[in-house]
């Protein structure tokens, strides 16, 4: 619904003169207020998922239960030749400032300044709200996420580019902690050599280098689900400054209804006196979605997946299985092996309800658990 115009028909219904609305608010789905001479826009957005984690405990007794993951809310739009966006996420004791940040198009891209998600990692850099399974791989939990920084981005031709600048330090760390935690650059390249009539090929790489602050640096992976307890050790360099760097292949494929993903990261951590500590991850998954809609889609300016979309009547169905390795390279015995399986039903283009089972299977302590979890999700 567009209220702008919808005002203009009123007025010359009820004969009055018709004056031009200075604003538009778009409602299809969404919540857009756009200034009429182009000047300003400002999209509502939010996301509410919601979970439950049943666990079937080994050797770490991992907590059951229910909570509330992720509970957003942003603004993002432009205000002339800038755009912007502000997101926080409530689902935490305080609000938890996510994106911050403005850019504008410069040169053949897009210049970023703020906190952003940073440019490595095919499933890292997919919304939350169009992940196939509820939890990320254990590959995008090695990587930073969000930074303080700046970056550039685009397309030349069929091949797409990012660099960025970053802090390790998080907008949401306030005055808690000193600027000084460290910085890291990352630079990806990504293509789609096929892209048409419901096929698409992704193949993509990027490196990341990180210099960390002198408490240190390290990675403890949860084995399933969002349990702290019994985490796996993927590198640790602790008390003094270290070096970080990660290497990520990613390929990725649509075939009508079939979708398939793959990342393969490789990684080293130097400490000052400390020795190299090695590291690897990888992660293969495939979807297929059935009954009315259409199934997932790629994204080539981003280089990332899409839901797909649920249609008309009784909404979208997707089966998924994902399989996944975790390796400390020099540490006898220090590897994760976990499986998940998945089922998600998009009831409309805004509401999806997930249900995963998860086996995991960590050598450095000899824990095993198994997890069923839930997912109720909405976005706008």
């Amino acid at each position: 619904m567009r209220i702008g115009a919808a005002a203009l028909c009123a007025a010359t219904l009820l004969g009055m003169p018709a004056i031009a609305p200075a604003v538009t608010i778009d409602t299809d789905g969404r919540l857009v207020i756009a200034a009429d001479d182009g000047t300003f826009a400002a999209r509502i957005s939010g996301r509410v998922h919601a979970d439950a984690n049943f666990y079937g405990s080994d050797v770490v007794d991992h907590e059951s239960g229910a909570f509330i993951r992720r509970a957003r809310i942003g603004v993002s739009g432009y205000v002339r030749n800038w755009d912007y966006a502000i997101t926080f996420d409530n689902a935490t004791e305080s609000a938890d400032l996510k994106d911050a940040y403005l850019a504008r198009e410069l040169g053949p891209g897009r210049l970023v300044i703020g906190q952003f998600k940073q440019f490595q990692g095919f499933e890292e850099l997919t919304s939350s709200n169009e992940i196939t399974f509820i939890e990320r791989s254990h590959v995008s939990n090695a990587m930073t996420a969000r930074a303080i920084g700046v970056g550039y981005h685009g397309m030349l031709g069929r091949i797409g580019y990012a660099v960025s600048g970053y802090n390790l330090r998080e907008a949401s760390d306030g005055g808690t902690r000193a600027t000084d935690d460290g910085i890291g650059f990352v630079g990806r390249l990504h293509t789609a050599p096929i892209m048409r009539d419901g096929r698409a090929l992704h193949l993509g790489v990027s490196y990341a280098h990180e210099r960390s602050s002198d408490t240190g640096a390290g990675i403890r992976l949860r084995p399933a689900g969002r349990s702290d307890e019994g985490r796996f050790t993927l590198f640790d360099i602790p008390g003094e400054r270290a070096d970080v760097g990660r290497l990520n292949l990613e390929v990725a494929g649509i075939v009508g209804p079939f979708a398939a993903q793959a990342e393969w990261l490789t990684g080293s951590a130097d400490g000052d006196n400390a020795p190299s500590d090695d590291f690897s991850a990888a992660y293969a998954q495939v979807s297929y979605a059935l009954g009315g809609g259409t199934p997932r889609r790629y994204d080539p300016l981003a280089g990332r997946m899409r839901n797909p979309r649920s249609g008309s009547g009784l909404g979208a169905f997707e089966l998924a299985l994902r399989w996944q390795h975790a390796e400390r390279d020099d540490v006898p015995g220090a590897e994760l092996q976990t499986v998940d399986a998945g089922v998600n039903y998009y009831v409309n283009d805004n509401v999806r309800f997930m249900l995963n089972y998860t086996a995991a299977d960590n050598d450095s302590n000899g824990d095993a658990p198994d997890l069923v979890s839930l997912r109720a999700q909405l976005s706008f």
